[in-house]
């Protein structure tokens, strides 16, 4: 049984090469840690704590000040805190990584404080579907970020972002996961689709997805996981990625670069 996810599905798209050795071939290659990822990282872990301890404890407003900094120094704790120092960018120019995640997260609290709490029922949460495709099953899984139930029959998947702008964002992410909460909840009718952009004030970018659309998503899953099974050349896709890619040591002709 072929098991995607988005990620495997936007490697393979963007690089059957690069696909091939971290899905197939699987080489022992040393993976290095870059600033960005791990800023990202840690913003994620940082929220996914706060909402947790929320949940868990029901507490109200007036704690949410005090478990944000609890998750903040936990969070860290679990990184490199000389690559989380390092410079990031900021609409505002180059700033301090860890300075600027705690800016983040009183952003994320003062857009708590003016709209409130939404019902947040998933953390983290895992999912899995099956799709079929000419008698073969595929796996779709992976974490969304997420879930809101904000109304009767009514949800929202919600993605973390710490890139600088929304122009290379696409529906597909959220579509897959929207098909996810659809399995998940079989009450839900209408489900809706935002990435929060932390650097840009936690602002969103939002969608509501009709179930022509979420059917649209499963066809192109259907239709990538065709190429990746008949594929047996893995062509190499060289772009300006190819820097931060693990497996540029051992790529073919990467030394011609």
């Amino acid at each position: 049984m072929l098991k995607l996810s988005v990620s495997s599905m936007d490697t393979y798209n963007k690089c059957p090469k690069k696909y091939h050795y971290r899905y197939i071939e699987k080489p022992d290659v040393e993976r290095a840690k870059w600033g960005f990822t791990e800023f990202g990282s840690c913003a994620h872990r940082i929220l996914e704590l706060f909402h947790k301890e929320i949940i868990r404890t029901k507490s109200g407003e007036s704690h949410y000040s005090d478990i944000m900094k609890t998750a903040f120094k936990k969070a860290v704790k679990e990184f490199d805190l000389a690559i989380l120092e390092q410079p990031v960018w900021t609409p505002n120019g180059d700033a301090p990584g860890l300075l600027y995640l705690r800016e983040i997260m009183q952003d994320y609290l003062n857009l708590l404080k003016n709209k409130g709490m939404p019902n947040v029922i998933g953390i983290e949460a895992p999912y899995n579907f099956k799709l079929l495709a000419d008698g073969k099953e595929i796996l779709v899984r992976g974490i969304i970020d997420r879930i809101d139930k904000i109304g009767d029959r009514e949800y929202r998947v919600l993605d973390y972002k710490t890139s600088k702008n929304q122009k290379y964002l696409t529906s597909f992410q959220l579509l897959v996961y929207a098909e996810a909460v659809r399995q998940k909840y079989p009450d839900a009718e209408t489900v809706h689709g935002s990435y929060m952009l932390l650097k840009h004030g936690c602002k969103t970018v939002d969608w509501t997805f009709a179930g022509s659309e979420i059917d649209g998503c499963k066809q192109s899953i259907i239709k990538t996981a065709t190429y990746i099974e008949d594929d047996d050349s893995w062509v190499k896709k060289p772009s300006l990625l190819c820097r931060w890619c693990d497996y540029k040591p051992i790529c073919q002709d990467a030394w011609t670069e």
